[in-house]
């Protein structure tokens, strides 16, 4: 598929959007290997725990944050990796600590611990950040990454900006960043504030958080520069979208959206893949009256009415989709993830 080649070919970083039982991680390794098959030195980064994906890549054992070789038949190299949001994050602290010991405070620090684990966002800032890491290393010259479905994915291109406005919220410069290694919480009324919210969530976990920003000083810049980098990389030219979608009206009216999405952001898909399409048209040497027929019939019935919704859909954007026809089985191997060749 020549459209599918150029799009491999004049992107550095490919996103992959979609709604949720689509196919989007499967079609995210697809261009992948198609890229491998053209020459490009590769790396596919999902998020999806599952293991479906590893095993059709033949992948044992560890498939994680750290990128592992995928041996086949191509021109250039293939590299799968699944996020690990703690992994990454933790990463981020070592390489923006002053020193180790100071990485080592944050590391064992109880908020931290449970922030990185367990709080709302972190897995989509820490998805940004790891595309932003992959994409620097010279390792790789292309960098394929399968977001969360539709709403998160939004997260996802959000995050770097969330950050950012964090570190410039007034709460945080006035009362929590801190100051020659000591927090500007000093005031009586500050104190007062402290105690109260002490009373409520528990002491400790107030100390918990003092010594958080304490240990975290002279870090936020690190921080604020590196969600820039992301948010700029999401946005620039290097970096295509692909949007993925089935037939389904649900699946299509989810992407009319995801597409209007990006249009506010000035993003404007580079491809649009309709997975799962059943493709059939009539066969004149069956008997009419035949069971192969009537099947053949009922199959044709369906192709048509997803071609008429996929024509309703595109009206609007006048793109030039790539059907990707449903598979007779599920994918087990790599052979059933070779689909744009």
């Amino acid at each position: 598929m020549s459209e599918i080649d150029d799009f491999i070919n004049d992107h550095e970083v490919v996103i992959c959007l979609g709604a949720g039982g689509v196919g989007k991680t499967t079609t995210a390794a697809a261009l992948a290997i198609r890229a491998a098959q053209i020459g490009r030195r590769v790396v596919v980064l999902t998020i999806d725990p599952a293991r479906r994906l590893a095993d059709a890549m033949g992948l044992s054992g560890e498939f994680g944050n750290e990128p592992v070789l995928v041996p086949g038949p191509w021109k250039g190299r293939l590299w799968a990796a699944m996020l690990d949001s703690k992994e990454t994050l933790d990463d981020l602290v070592i390489s923006n600590a002053p020193d180790q010991k100071q990485a080592d405070s944050i590391l064992a620090n109880k908020l931290y611990v449970n922030i990185s684990s367990t709080l709302g966002g972190t897995q989509e800032y820490m998805a940004s950040e790891r595309l932003l890491q992959l994409h620097i290393d010279p390792q790789f010259d292309l960098v394929v990454l399968d977001t969360p479905p539709s709403k998160h994915a939004f997260d996802f291109l959000d995050s770097p900006g969330r950050l950012n406005r964090f570190f410039d919220h007034p709460l945080y410069r006035s009362v929590l960043m801190p100051r020659k290694g000591v927090l500007r919480a000093v005031n009586l009324a500050t104190q007062q504030a402290f105690k109260t919210i002490g009373q409520v969530v528990g002491a400790s976990l107030v100390t918990d958080a003092v010594e958080f920003f304490a240990a975290f000083d002279g870090m936020d810049e690190g921080f604020a520069e590196r969600a820039s980098e992301t948010a700029q990389l999401l946005q620039a030219e290097v970096t295509g979208y692909a949007v993925v979608t089935s037939p389904r009206v649900e699946a299509l009216s989810e992407s009319k959206w995801i597409i209007s999405r990006l249009g506010k952001r000035r993003i404007k898909p580079s491809v649009v893949l309709v997975n799962r399409r059943h493709l059939f048209s009539n066969n004149p040497d069956l008997k009419p009256s035949s069971p192969e027929a009537q099947n053949l019939a009922d199959l044709v019935k369906l192709s048509d009415s997803e071609a008429a919704g996929i024509a309703e859909f595109n009206k609007d954007f006048n793109f030039e989709l790539v059907e990707i026809p449903e598979q007779a089985i599920p994918v087990a191997d790599l052979s059933g993830l070779d689909l744009f060749s």
